[in-house]
């Protein structure tokens, strides 16, 4: 069996596919939401702590798609989603608890950390695309490819290293994964055998 067809088997990964298409749905709705809000009112104050824009609502945004990918790996039913899924929820809840413990800091002093975030997870759906054989592939790669740019643009400062665009670039990650997360329950519902 290839390297390519082992990642292909998601029949088997006992995946409900309303459960992960709720979860696309919502990350989905959830990160538009932050978008718009972070485009129309950048300078909300949050835990009576100024200029951190909605900075820690993306924290926590992010700590609870963590922990969900944690709970993925303990209900996996192979070991390569359980590592699959692990290693994604840790990342995320490990960078979440940063980003909400350091919500009352300067957030520019967590650029760097976002920066990296944003194109670790990037890059790793890009590859995760490559291997897997599906037809939906395209929005994972679009939302990979925009999470690293907004990762670039974070590192360079670029149009500006203020909080409201961390949050913005923390908020399209989150809907791009939801785009994604969505798009992949469309598949998995298109490759269940009917009984």
């Amino acid at each position: 069996m290839s390297f390519r067809d082992k990642f292909s088997e998601f029949s088997h990964l006992g995946t409900d596919w309303q459960r992960v298409l709720t979860r696309g749905v919502l990350m989905l709705v959830i990160g538009v939401t932050l978008i718009a809000l972070t485009i129309f009112k950048p300078n909300v104050m949050l835990f009576h702590v100024r200029d951190t824009s909605w900075f820690p609502v993306c924290g926590f945004v992010l700590l609870a798609v963590g922990l969900l990918e944690c709970f993925d790996a303990l209900i996996a039913k192979e070991l390569k989603d359980f590592f699959l899924n692990l290693q994604n929820g840790i990342l995320d809840v490990v960078v979440a608890v940063l980003l909400v413990l350091s919500s009352g800091d300067d957030p520019v002093r967590l650029s760097l950390l976002i920066a990296a975030f944003l194109m670790i997870k990037g890059i790793f759906r890009i590859i995760i695309s490559y291997a897997i054989n599906s037809a939906n592939v395209t929005a994972t790669r679009i939302g990979a490819g925009l999470s690293i740019l907004f990762g670039l643009f974070i590192w360079m400062q670029w149009p500006s290293s203020a909080a409201w665009f961390l949050a913005f670039c923390l908020s399209s990650e989150i809907a791009l994964r939801g785009w994604a997360t969505l798009t992949l329950a469309l598949w998995l519902q298109s490759q269940q055998v009917p009984e």
